[in-house]
């Protein structure tokens, strides 16, 4: 296996290459147009991240098709124009993304962010147990591999997700809390010993967000106790693009902060029917601090896949898209950081991709 610094310059020339709480009123709804610009899927060259909102506006040409040089400006308009979603409920998790584009740049990238693809970098904005992509590092790896595809859409992730709804129609706080939890067991059962870190609370603002911009506006019950029509989000995160022609829209009314983080608490505090395993300790349950590792620890940084986007694979299918190191010591404790609700630092993502690594050696060693 190359070295990590063999592999970091790799991948740093190819990316210049190509590169129940009750929730305000809302207007009556008024039905939009559809989006403004058409679906086109991704290309060899695009730069497409592990976030489905970011690469739908990006398929959609609401920001860059290219998924490169994009100002930070016109990801929050995006986000207001065609997700309902105003700039208090992203504004922090822009600002650590600049910071993990300086952190993988080795440069200040201003208001410009280089390209989505910067976003997969592991341990930063990226997180484990995801709703619907792998984990960076998974004991199923072929051999030789370095790392899996933490950027791009699973259809096999995302239907253990939806897995968990046994055909419901709709997802309601405790059952986004069961399919949390089954998805966090899942990654643990498969990760690379060692690598796992709980990313809890960003998780939770996930779901939140989901609920925002997937909440069924036909339910009676809209505006206290929302729910996500299974049909638009499993077409959103499916085709990374809107779905207006299962007559979803987005709300009226831009959501805030307050409807994300109030939906997130929900959504925690839900009680569950059955808990699966195995889970870290604190897994069930509120826990609004973020966690904390405890270890002395050295830096190591680490190559983000550049594998093609989703649609560019050439795999057939029936969807829009074809187919379903230097090292430093660091302080003891090292704060688990939660990119959406807390400023993160480039000290920061070392240090948390640090942790992964020692602890890996140490269980690698222990097994030798």
């Amino acid at each position: 296996m190359p070295s990590m610094l063999a592999i970091r310059a790799l991948w740093v020339l190819n990316l210049f290459i190509s590169s129940s709480i009750a929730f305000p009123s809302l207007d009556p709804i008024v039905p939009r147009a559809a989006a403004s610009q058409p679906y086109e899927a991704p290309g060899p060259g695009d730069a497409r991240a592990p976030c489905p909102a970011l690469n739908t506006l990006a398929n959609h040409g609401c920001i860059n098709h290219n998924g490169s040089d994009i100002a930070r400006q016109s990801i929050i308009d995006a986000f207001q124009a065609q997700f309902g979603i105003e700039e208090s409920a992203i504004d922090l998790a822009l600002v650590n993304a600049f910071v993990v584009c300086e952190y993988v740049t080795g440069a200040d990238c201003g208001t410009t962010l280089k390209n989505l693809t910067i976003l997969a970098e592991p341990h930063a904005f990226e997180h484990d147990h995801s709703f619907s992509r792998e984990d960076y590092m998974m004991s199923y790896l072929p051999d030789g591999a370095a790392f899996t595809d933490n950027q791009n859409f699973n259809a096999s992730i995302f239907q253990s997700s939806l897995d968990v709804l046994g055909g419901s129609t709709h997802v309601n706080y405790k059952q986004m809390n069961q399919i949390r939890l089954q998805r966090e067991a899942l990654s643990l059962n498969n990760t690379v010993p060692g690598w796992f870190v709980e990313s809890k609370p960003i998780q939770e603002f996930e779901a939140g967000f989901i609920f925002a911009v997937m909440g069924d506006f036909n339910l009676p019950k809209y505006n206290v106790t929302p729910k996500i029509r299974v049909e638009w989000w499993n077409y959103w995160f499916t085709n990374e693009s809107f779905p207006y022609e299962l007559g979803w829209h987005p709300p009226t009314v831009p959501r805030g902060s307050d409807f994300v983080l109030s939906a997130s608490s929900e959504v925690l505090a839900a009680r569950v029917k059955s808990t699966p395993a195995p889970l870290v300790s604190g897994a069930v349950g509120t826990a609004d601090a973020p966690g904390t590792l405890n270890e002395a620890v050295a830096t190591t940084t680490y190559q983000i896949p550049t594998f093609e986007p989703y649609a560019a694979a050439g795999v057939g299918g029936a969807d829009k898209r074809d187919v379903s190191t230097s090292t430093e010591a660091t302080a003891t404790a090292v704060p688990v950081i939660n990119p959406y609700m807390q400023t993160l630092a480039p000290s920061d993502i070392a240090a948390q991709q640090a942790y992964a690594t020692s602890v890996m050696s140490v269980l690698s060693s222990m097994s030798a």
